[in-house]
């Protein structure tokens, strides 16, 4: 059947070929588009997502913007299956900046009960259930920085990742330095 169709060109039809938008039409459509899907510069999209709330002790930077942090879907998971392991629906993930490692500074993160907050001192953030405490020193260096939970071959455990104002990490992770003039 499909050598004859070969065959008898008669039987296949010719499918009337479309116009092509001009150019000046491609481009006002893609103007329009970015236009819908805008959202404001300060929250970029994919940050809507992933941002925590902060609910204990809101801090602001001199500008008076709020001090934010994220939360990575996976690491608020992990906590929550944490909690739940260890039937203590208060715990939550403390994270600390602390002098030391090779490059200047650490990240000291621990498990830790919400009863522990200084309610001067730290912040509360929450995402879905899941806590994060930092006092204020470590998240003026933090600030914007997304938590994670990250497993690899040699295991797995909550990061600080994409920090804006790191400007060199070890190897490991673990020890960083920042830009104190990012920072004001």
């Amino acid at each position: 059947m499909f050598r004859r169709l070969l065959q008898t060109k008669s039987s296949l039809r010719t499918i009337p070929r479309l116009s092509t938008p001009s150019l000046l039409t491609q481009r006002h459509f893609t103007a329009s588009a970015r236009r819908l899907f805008e959202f404001p510069e300060e929250v970029p999209r994919e940050e809507l997502e992933e941002q925590a709330v902060t609910i204990v002790n809101p801090q602001k930077d001199d500008k008076g913007r709020l001090l934010r942090l994220f939360v990575s879907d996976r690491a608020a998971d992990r906590l929550n299956a944490i909690s739940a392991d260890d039937e203590n629906p208060l715990l939550a993930l403390r994270i600390e900046v602390e002098s030391g490692g090779c490059h200047g500074f650490q990240y000291k993160l621990e498990l830790s009960d919400v009863e522990d907050v200084d309610f001067e001192m730290d912040s509360v953030f929450e995402k879905n259930g899941a806590r994060v405490l930092i006092d204020k020193s470590s998240l003026e260096i933090l600030r914007e920085s997304n938590i994670d939970y990250t497993t690899e071959l040699i295991g797995s455990q909550f990061k600080v990742v994409d920090s804006p104002y790191t400007v060199s990490a070890c190897g490991c992770g673990s020890s960083f330095d920042f830009d104190e003039s990012k920072l004001a």
